[in-house]
């Protein structure tokens, strides 16, 4: 194996490190003990998509400033816009997973965005690349994640429905069957509509680093070192759609009056301080694996991001105790999609190091 192709792989392994501590962040929302969701969401995206950021950029990028003034107009508003459709593709899966559930939210807007998040860059910035060998080994890998994400979801819905208990609902006796089925069947269309908009707008984090490359070259003009450069992509773009996430946030909370809820002292604080000191990690470490990877690293790193994201998910999940008591069918499957989805990373790797 060459230097060059031990370069990329490092790469490789950076990203999934990323991946790896994004999963990992689910753990944090066991252990709410006063607050609810958007309580924690709140501080966490603040925390962790609009201060940490610029704190990073800062610190790891001279003269920050000129390099804002510096670049491009255009460049800068096709970050912030790409950020503020992350945001709102945030905000959309959020949803989703209410009305829809988890397994068809995660099959739609994971797999949905992990096929976005590669091709776009590839038919938009590199698509002589497209019938070469290196780009038939992308597209094969990113059809892979894509089936490996609706196994996972396949096996979570088994699972849930193996776990789920019948609970009395004291109206239903109160209403026609037939329209609590039909208000139900209205809830899950919306939810499905909400994670197919979530896998269309999750993956513009990735075009915000794609079409961002340019203020990242001027960051490095001015001497920041080019794998970390990136900082200023990320700062302008996470910061974007923290606005949105903490704007439904603040909806959420004033609709519930629950303000009051944080404004006394809480360990909830300290668990959204750990998710947005976390947070920025998985991106970072994408960035400067990213920075290893050529060209195509906007192709290639996104679905690689993905997937091991949802592996990591599941590994916290099977050590917590999630899969416990399924049955065999659903860890089966389980079982069937991690091989799936490690393969599919295999082969987005290996086509990194094509020339």
């Amino acid at each position: 194996m060459t230097s060059e192709s031990v370069f990329l792989l490092t790469g490789v392994a950076l990203i999934s490190l990323g991946a790896f501590v994004d999963g990992s962040l689910g753990l944090a929302l066991k252990h709410i003990r006063g607050w609810r969701w958007e309580h924690l969401w709140l501080v966490y995206s603040v925390l962790a998509f609009a201060v940490i950021p610029w704190i990073l950029g800062f610190g790891t990028i001279k003269n920050l400033t000129s390099v804002l003034r510096l670049a491009n107009h255009r460049d800068l508003f096709l970050v912030f816009i790409f950020g503020v459709g992350w945001g709102c593709g945030a905000v959309l899966f959020g949803l989703s997973l209410k009305m829809a559930g988890m397994a068809l939210s995660y099959a739609i807007a994971v797999g949905l965005g992990a096929a976005v998040g590669s091709f776009a860059p590839l038919v938009l910035m590199h698509r002589q690349e497209i019938m070469t060998d290196r780009g038939i080994l992308v597209i094969g890998g990113v059809i892979l994640v894509v089936i490996g994400v609706a196994l996972c979801s396949w096996a979570g819905h088994l699972k849930d429905q193996r776990l789920a208990q019948p609970t009395a609902d004291p109206l239903s006796k109160q209403r026609p069957e037939s329209v609590a089925r039909w208000k139900q069947d209205l809830r899950v269309k919306v939810g499905v509509v909400a994670a197919v908009l979530s896998g269309l707008l999750n993956p513009m984090i990735n075009l915000s680093f794609a079409y961002g490359a340019p203020i990242a070259k001027l960051a490095e003009r001015q001497g920041a070192e080019p794998f970390l450069a990136l900082n200023v992509i990320w700062a302008i773009a996470m910061s974007a759609g923290a606005f949105v996430n903490a704007m439904y946030c603040s909806y959420l909370i004033s609709k519930e009056r629950s303000w009051n809820l944080m404004s006394r002292p809480s360990f909830d604080y300290v668990i959204g301080l750990l998710m947005g000191l976390l947070g920025p990690v998985g991106l970072l470490l994408y960035g400067v694996g990213s920075s290893r990877m050529g060209e195509l690293a906007a192709v290639v790193g996104w679905p690689i991001l993905s997937s091991m994201g949802i592996l990591s998910a599941n590994f916290w999940g099977a050590i917590t105790g999630e899969w416990s008591g399924t049955g065999r069918r659903p860890l089966c499957i389980m079982g069937i999609a991690i091989i799936v989805l490690i393969v599919a990373m295999f082969i987005l790797g290996w086509s990194s190091t094509l020339g």
